[in-house]
C-alpha cells in the first residue's frame, strides 16, 4: 500500500509541474489552468463521497485497484484532445488533482488512511503514518525532478514541447497501472475487522460532533492550501522570475526532500510535545515564511523562503492523519477519512480557481497572502477547540508521568 502511494505521488509530482507548461503551450491562461485543477479536485471529492458509502460492501482492495485504473485511463485521455471542455471532463472523471499537496490527492487516500491503523499499535501509529507520508513526499520530490525529462526529449529526440509532455502522460498511465497491480496483491486483512465492513450512517456515529468539527476546520486548511497549488506556484515563478522547467524541477525536488525529512522530525517531535501541538506550532511559522517568499525581490531569496516554508508546512500531515484516526473509534475510521477527503477536496476544488481569478484581477501576491492568513486562523482555531482532546497514547503517557511523580513523592 505504501509503495503504491509512493508511485502515485511520483506520477502526480511531475504532472503538477508539467501541467503549467502544457497549458501555456496549448495557449490557455492561468485562470483556465486553475479551473482545470479545481475540476480535478472536485472529482476527488465526488469519488471520495462514494468511498464512504460503498467501501464496506464493495471492498477496499477492489476500490483501490479501480481508482488507479481510472486515473491511468485519464492520463492517456489527456493526449487525445486539446479541447478545453474535453480536458475538464478528463480531469473530473480521472480525479486529476495533479498532486498539488505534494502527496498525490486521490480517492484511494481515505481507504489507505483508514487501513493503516489496523496494522499497528497506538504507540507506533504515528510512525507508520510518517513512513507512509515520507514515501509519498519522496515520490513527489523525484516526480518534480522527472519534470526535466521533456527538455531532454526535446533536445535529444527532437520532439515538440507538447509531444514531450504527452510522452510523460503515457508514463503517468503506466505508473497508475503499476499501482493497481500492487493494490491487487494486498491481503484480505486490508478490509479491516467485520465492524468496518458495513455501511454506517455518518450522522449516527458516536463521534459525529468531533468528526464534523474537525472536518470543518480541515476544510479551511485545505481551501487555503489549494490556493497555492504547485502548478500555480510554478506559474508564479515563471511569471515573476522567468524560470524554466530545468530550473523549477530542482527547486520543487529540494522542497519535497525537505518536506520528507521534516515528516520524520515531526514524528519524533510529536512524542515529546503531542500530535496537536506539533501540527499547530510548526504550521504557523510556515505561513509567515510563505509571505516572505511572496514579497521577495529576487528569485534566490524567494526560493530560500519557499524551502524554509516547505520544511515546516507539511509537518502536520502524518500527525494529522494519526490524530484523526486516534480520536475516533476503529469502526468510524473509513467514515472519518472519507468525510475528511470529501470536505478537503470539495473546498480544495475552489482554491485554484479563486487564486487564479484573484491573481488575474488584482495581483499574484493577493491570493497567496490570503492563503497564509487563512492558515494561521485555522491553526489558532484548531488549537483553541481541541487542545484538551488527547489520543490514547498521550493519555497513557500522562498517566505514567503522574504515577511516576506520585511514586517519587
Amino acid at each position: 500500500m505504501i509503495s503504491a502511494r509512493g508511485i502515485r505521488a511520483f506520477a502526480q509530482g511531475y504532472m503538477a509541474v508539467l501541467l503549467a507548461f502544457y497549458f501555456l503551450e496549448l495557449g490557455y491562461n492561468v485562470v483556465q489552468l486553475g479551473l482545470f485543477i479545481s475540476v480535478g479536485i472536485a472529482g476527488v471529492a465526488f469519488s471520495a463521497f462514494f468511498v464512504g458509502l460503498i467501501s464496506g460492501k464493495v471492498g477496499r482492495r477492489r476500490l483501490l485497484v479501480f481508482f488507479s485504473l481510472v486515473s491511468g485511463a485519464a492520463g492517456l485521455a489527456l493526449i487525445l484532445s486539446e479541447e478545453y471542455l474535453a480536458l475538464l471532463i478528463v480531469s473530473f472523471v480521472g480525479s486529476l488533482a495533479a498532486g498539488g499537496g505534494g502527496g498525490g490527492e486521490s480517492p484511494a487516500q481515505p481507504l489507505e488512511i483508514a487501513s493503516l491503523p489496523d496494522t499497528t499499535s497506538n504507540e507506533r501509529r504515528t510512525d507508520i503514518f510518517s513512513i507512509y507520508t515520507i514515501v509519498a513526499r519522496s515520490g513527489t520530490a523525484l516526480g518534480a525532478l522527472a519534470a526535466l525529462l521533456p527538455t531532454v526529449f526535446q533536445e535529444q529526440l527532437g520532439l515538440s514541447p507538447s509531444s514531450s509532455y504527452q510522452v510523460m502522460f503515457v508514463v503517468f498511465a503506466a505508473l497508475q497501472l503499476t499501482g493497481a497491480l500492487l493494490y491487487s496483491l494486498l491481503s484480505s486483512a486490508v478490509e479491516g475487522p467485520p465492524t468496518q465492513q458495513q455501511w454506517i450512517n455518518p450522522l449516527k456515529l458516536p463521534s459525529r460532533r468531533r468528526i464534523f468539527t474537525l472536518t470543518g476546520l480541515f476544510t479551511v486548511d485545505t481551501f487555503s492550501t489549494s490556493m497555492v497549488h504547485q502548478s500555480l506556484i510554478a506559474a508564479w515563478f515563471i511569471a515573476k522570475f522567468d524560470l524554466k522547467p530545468w530550473e523549477l524541477g530542482p527547486v520543487f525536488f529540494l522542497s519535497h526532500v525537505l518536506t520528507a525529512i521534516s515528516i520524520g522530525v515531526a514524528a519524533k517531535l510529536a512524542k515529546r510535545i503531542g500530535l496537536l501541538n506539533t501540527m499547530v506550532f510548526t504550521h504557523i511559522p510556515s505561513s509567515i515564511f510563505f509571505i516572505f517568499a511572496v514579497f521577495s525581490p529576487t528569485a534566490w531569496l524567494a526560493i530560500l523562503f519557499w524551502q524554509v516554508r516547505a520544511f515546516l508546512s507539511q509537518m502536520d500531515v502524518a500527525t494529522k492523519d494519526s490524530y484523526t484516526m486516534a480520536v475516533v473509534g476503529p469502526e468510524e475510521r473509513v467514515a472519518m477519512a472519507s468525510i475528511h477527503m470529501v470536505s478537503r477536496s470539495g473546498a480544495g476544488a475552489f482554491g485554484p480557481w479563486v487564486s487564479s481569478t484573484l491573481w488575474n484581477a488584482l495581483s499574484a501576491s493577493v491570493p497567496f497572502v490570503g492563503s497564509a492568513i487563512l492558515k494561521i486562523s485555522y491553526d489558532l482555531s484548531l488549537y483553541a477547540i481541541f487542545r484538551n482532546v488527547k489520543p490514547p497514547e498521550e493519555v497513557r503517557r500522562e498517566q505514567l508521568r503522574s504515577e511516576a511523580k506520585e511514586t517519587a513523592s
